[in-house]
């Protein structure tokens, strides 16, 4: 068994049925070093540029559905695209970015790969991708619905004025200020601004 060969296997159970053969022939091709980690609260992918003697390494979180896996393993790629032609020359999110991101995605924009509701919010992502998907709320509710069912809700689901847990803290939540609650502490007092997409726990 060849390299393609392990990393299409190794990949295939995370992302959407097909789509692993395009994904690990690029693996392959600009020798990447791909990592599948553990749950990340701060991020879902990551991409880092050769350094000393090390190549281009990716990584994506392991516990992402397939859908959110195939997106943000894409999103890493377009940043790899974009270094090998750019270097350090221009911003992370910036134009050549997102122009990498759009041709990387092109052949995974089909029902053949997404059910017809993602598929719709994320082609309209696409037209001016977002520097990470969890900034694109709409996108963001969709994916959701394609996890594995658990405990957690999002904040904007939560009533006014009910008490909610966001890691080991305990927050009532308050009014609305855009896309955030104003919530307050319990306990202390402390106010802080938690987006309406935050997953929460509730009694």
């Amino acid at each position: 068994m060849n390299r393609e060969e392990r990393i299409r296997n190794a990949i295939k159970p995370f992302l959407p049925p097909g789509t692993e053969h395009r994904l690990a022939k690029q693996i392959v091709d600009h020798r990447c070093h791909l990592t599948i980690t553990r749950e990340r609260k701060t991020k879902a992918g990551d991409y880092r540029h050769p350094y000393g003697n090390q190549g281009h390494r990716i990584s994506v979180n392991g516990t992402l559905n397939p859908y959110a896996f195939l997106i943000t393993l894409v999103h890493e790629m377009a940043h790899l695209v974009t270094w090998e032609q750019n270097r350090n020359r221009v911003k992370p999110h910036g134009k050549e970015w997102k122009d990498a991101f759009k041709l990387e995605m092109q052949p995974y924009l089909t029902e053949g790969v997404f059910p017809k509701d993602v598929l719709s919010e994320l082609k309209r992502h696409m037209r001016s991708p977002l520097s990470a998907t969890s900034r694109d709320l709409n996108l963001v509710r969709v994916l959701k619905s394609y996890d594995e069912p658990n405990a957690q809700v999002f904040l904007e689901d939560v009533p006014f004025n009910s008490e909610f847990t966001l890691g080991n803290k305990r927050f009532v939540k308050g009014e609305q200020l855009r896309k955030r609650f104003r919530c307050t502490e319990v306990g202390t007092g402390k106010v802080y601004l938690v987006s309406s997409i935050a997953e929460v726990l509730t009694d």
